[in-house]
C-alpha cells in the first residue's frame, strides 16, 4: 500500500508505503513499513520506491560531466573545487592529451588558481580521490561564459527528461549551457540579454524543482523575457 503520490515532497520519518517495495536512494524499512530518510520528493516506479532529496552535496562520480575551480597546483597538475566535499586532481597530460616533459614546460601557461575547467571524472578510488580528464566536446578551461551555482540536487531538472529542459534553455535563447552534475553552470552567449533570461529561468527551476509543469512555465517565461528585448 502507497501512502503518498508520486513526486509528493515528504519528510524524513515519514511514512511512504508498506510491502515488499524495492528501496532505492532515501528510503529505509523498519518491518513491512517504507519511510523517507530525507526532506524531498517521493518517486513511484512499480515496485520501487526512491526519495530524491531536496537539497544534497555533490558526490563524485565516474562519468560525471563537472565544472571545477582551480585552487592549487603541484609539479605535474593542479587540484581543482568541485563544489563537493571532495576535490578533483588534474594531470597536466589529462588536460593537454599528450605527453609533457615538465622538466622543460611550465605548466602555469595553461591553468591559474581561479580558473574554471569544465572536465569529466576519470576515476575514483576507495579513498574517494578524484582524478579528472577533459577530452570530449567543450571540455577543458572555460574562457567565457556566466558561471551559476544551484544545487546539485535540481541539476536532473534542469537537464529535463531526455534533455528536454535543457533543449528549451537553448534553443529559446541562442545559448549555449554547459551543465556539471555538481550543480556549476555555464551559460554562453554572444546576447547578454538571453543570458540573463537563462540565468532567471535557471533560479526559477532551482526554486521550482519539486512542482509540477515547470517545464511550461519556464518556455513561458523565457518568451516573455525575449518579448521584452
Amino acid at each position: 500500500m502507497i501512502h503518498v503520490r508520486h513526486r509528493e515532497l515528504v519528510v524524513p520519518g515519514q511514512l511512504v508505503a508498506e510491502g515488499d517495495y524495492r528501496l532505492r536512494d532515501g528510503a529505509y524499512r523498519e518491518g513491512k513499513q517504507v519511510y523517507s530518510s530525507v526532506v524531498g520528493l517521493a518517486y513511484l516506479q512499480g515496485e520501487d520506491i526512491k526519495i530524491v532529496p531536496l537539497q544534497r552535496p555533490y558526490i563524485p562520480s565516474r562519468g560525471d560531466v563537472v565544472i571545477g575551480v582551480v585552487v592549487d597546483s603541484y609539479h605535474s597538475g593542479w587540484v581543482l573545487d568541485l563544489n563537493s566535499p571532495y576535490t578533483g586532481n588534474l594531470f597536466v597530460s589529462d588536460l593537454l592529451h599528450r605527453k609533457v616533459d615538465l622538466n622543460r614546460e611550465d605548466i602555469g601557461k595553461y591553468l591559474g588558481i581561479g580558473d574554471l575547467v569544465a572536465a569529466t571524472v576519470k576515476d575514483v578510488d576507495e579513498r574517494m580521490r578524484v582524478q579528472l580528464e577533459t577530452e570530449g566536446f567543450r571540455k577543458g578551461k572555460v574562457d567565457s561564459g556566466k558561471l551559476i551555482e544551484i544545487s546539485p540536487a535540481k541539476v536532473p531538472r534542469v537537464l529535463g527528461r531526455k534533455g528536454s529542459m535543457l533543449k528549451i534553455l537553448q534553443e529559446s535563447t541562442g545559448c549555449k549551457l554547459i551543465v556539471g552534475q555538481n550543480g556549476r553552470i555555464i551559460v554562453q552567449g554572444e546576447d547578454p540579454h538571453m543570458v540573463n533570461a537563462v540565468v532567471q529561468a535557471l533560479l526559477m527551476i532551482e526554486r521550482e524543482a519539486h512542482t509540477s509543469g515547470l517545464t511550461d512555465r519556464v518556455r513561458l517565461q523565457l518568451e516573455k523575457l525575449k518579448r521584452r528585448e
